[in-house]
């Protein structure tokens, strides 16, 4: 699949958290009974639009936001005289606010809740594969420059049983000194070459590794990496309806602590995306395939959904404080003063956008979302 591919299925998938979360706004208040003016997905001159029982609906040119307007939402209900009837949004119960306003983050975590179970039905929790002792095993992730292990038979994913009969597979050692025996049994190999036996495809393979003295590094060189290689397995309906749940719960805590520690000690560059950054990480995803592509919806949709909640205005979260505050106090917050701190909240916003757009132009050119 080719990069422009990559950057489409970012862009719908970007695309489908925004469709989502207006529809829960949308839905609600066409229950509710609230009238409104206009959905539509993406902002800037609509490429197509159409407009059924009163209401505008609209796919504008960059699919990258989206709205769903009130009758009445951005202004003082004493101001406004009704049309056909219509009860203004700022003039409807609070409780029916609440519902309305919080229905946009909740069917962000539903359909983030929903491919979370599918994630875990189709492929399950990630295990690192091991060898019969339980221990994790050694793989072969990868090879660099003219490897003289790639150019013996030796290929990615081979699981290392034993270098020059030292077998590394039954001894209960962590996979840290693993890695340290192999490296230390291929420094004291002849240049010659060794013999590292390896499990592929459940068989178990010889492979004598020719020619490993590499004279302008001075040592003995086969030219792979090392690390761990995870296995899916894949869970029973009702189970991964609870372990999706699950996933979820360690998505939200490790949100927050991210949030808590980057507040504390600064944010480092990558630690905040804005919207380029998060096309570049999906597309980055897409080019992995369709499990990363539903893992990376499971994170945005929740991201989504937990930025919106920030009792801030004009998030949702703010006007839902607001709407708390009147529910209880039965007295709306002066439209002034929501005015205000709407302009205020829209300028950090602002601020924010702009300082995750520079960091993701840098990052994009220092290579971080290379793929």
């Amino acid at each position: 699949m080719s990069g422009v591919l990559y950057f489409i299925v970012a862009v719908l998938v970007l695309a489908v958290m925004i469709f989502i979360h207006e529809l829960g706004h949308f839905s609600a208040g066409r229950l509710l009974g609230f009238k409104i003016l206009d959905f539509s997905i993406g902002f800037g001159p609509a490429l197509f639009q159409f407009k059924k029982k009163n209401i505008n609906y609209a796919l504008r040119a960059i699919p990258l936001g989206g709205a769903c307007r009130f009758y009445g939402e951005e202004d003082d209900p004493k101001e406004l005289k009704g049309d056909d009837g219509a009860v203004p949004f700022n003039a409807q119960k609070p409780w029916k606010r609440l519902i309305v306003i919080f229905a946009g983050p909740f069917m962000n975590f539903l359909l983030a809740y929903l491919l979370a179970v599918v994630m875990m039905a189709c492929y399950g929790n990630q295990k690192a594969v091991a060898y019969e002792n339980g221990d994790d095993a050694v793989v072969i992730t990868d090879f660099a420059g003219s490897s003289r292990a790639e150019l013996s038979g030796v290929m990615e994913n081979d699981i290392i049983i034993a270098v020059n009969g030292s077998d590394i597979s039954g001894e209960p050692h962590s996979f840290e000194e693993k890695t340290d025996i192999i490296s230390e049994e291929i420094a004291n190999a002849p240049a010659e070459g060794l013999n590292m036996k390896v499990l592929r495809d459940g068989e178990i393979k010889e492979i004598f590794i020719s020619d490993i003295y590499n004279a302008e590094q001075e040592k003995n060189v086969l030219g792979i990496t090392m690390g761990m290689m995870a296995e899916f397995v894949p869970e029973g309906f009702f189970s991964a309806l609870g372990s999706g749940f699950d996933f979820l719960v360690r998505i939200v805590r490790m949100t927050f602590e991210a949030l808590a520690n980057g507040f504390r000690n600064g944010f480092n560059q990558g630690e905040v995306s804005g919207i380029v950054g998060t096309v570049a990480i999906t597309m980055k995803m897409a080019s992995m395939g369709l499990y990363h592509v539903l893992l990376v919806m499971v994170i945005i949709s929740m991201s989504l959904g937990i930025m919106n909640l920030l009792p801030i205005l004009p998030l949702d979260g703010g006007h839902l404080l607001f709407d708390f505050i009147e529910l209880v106090f039965r007295k709306p917050v002066p439209r002034k003063i929501q005015n205000a701190l709407s302009l205020v909240g829209f300028g950090l916003l602002m601020m924010l956008m702009v300082y995750a757009t520079v960091s993701d132009i840098r990052g994009l050119f220092n290579g971080m979302f290379d793929f």
